[in-house]
């Protein structure tokens, strides 16, 4: 139709981190950047392995083959005319909207899965995405420990906890914890594992720099 090709959320995603990163490396970030490329990382997985955990819960239909630019919310959403309380469907629905930065509608997803099963553990967790896209990383971080409490080894949990703690709120000693507890359920030779030690190893760095 001669329409310019629209570029993915991710690709979006991408190019905003891209540009942090730049700025991080020339010393000028931004505070609300920091959260931001915190919160982006979180949305698109920081190390590849972490994108199998970010899609343990409803993993989103794939299109069939030959198809472009399918509406990733299109199958969720059928599955919600059928039966309005699909929790599997709404927690899926709830992730491309995130995937997409639609945090509102995001968030009024999620509280319907919460009003269905209060102690889900993955829809709490992405509250907590939600806020911390918003730039509330202490309401961010409460809701990473509620879903702990409830499930101390939810994986996602523990990956955006560990990151909020080291990256934005420079809290190395609490996250080197939350990075050890991550590795003890994925696995210290697991990809995401090697990934957590480096994180680890990053931390341990910091903090004797800080002692310097």
């Amino acid at each position: 139709m001669g329409q310019k090709k629209r570029k993915t959320p991710v690709e979006v995603a991408k190019n905003d981190v891209g540009n942090e990163v730049r700025r991080l490396l020339v010393g000028r970030p931004t505070l609300t950047g920091v959260v931001w490329l915190l919160a982006i990382a979180l949305v698109i997985g920081v190390a590849g392995g972490y994108l199998v955990f970010r899609t343990m819960g409803p993993a989103t239909p794939t299109a069939p083959a030959g198809e472009s630019g399918p509406d990733p919310a299109a199958p969720w959403r059928a599955r919600l005319l059928q039966n309005p309380k699909d929790v599997e469907a709404l927690l899926g629905l709830a992730h491309v909207q995130l995937d997409q930065q639609r945090l509102d509608a995001a968030e009024d997803l999620y509280k319907q899965v919460l009003g269905l099963e209060p102690k889900n553990p993955e829809a709490i967790t992405h509250m907590g995405a939600v806020l911390l896209g918003r730039g509330q990383v202490d309401a961010a971080l409460a809701k990473y420990n509620q879903a702990l409490t409830i499930n101390p080894r939810y994986v996602h949990a523990l990956w955006d906890k560990a990151n909020l703690l080291q990256q934005v709120k420079k809290d190395h000693a609490g996250a080197i914890r939350a990075w050890e507890n991550f590795i003890q359920v994925v696995g210290p030779d697991s990809q995401d594992g090697k990934t957590a030690q480096q994180f680890i190893a990053e931390a341990r760095k910091a903090m004797a720099g800080g002692k310097t």
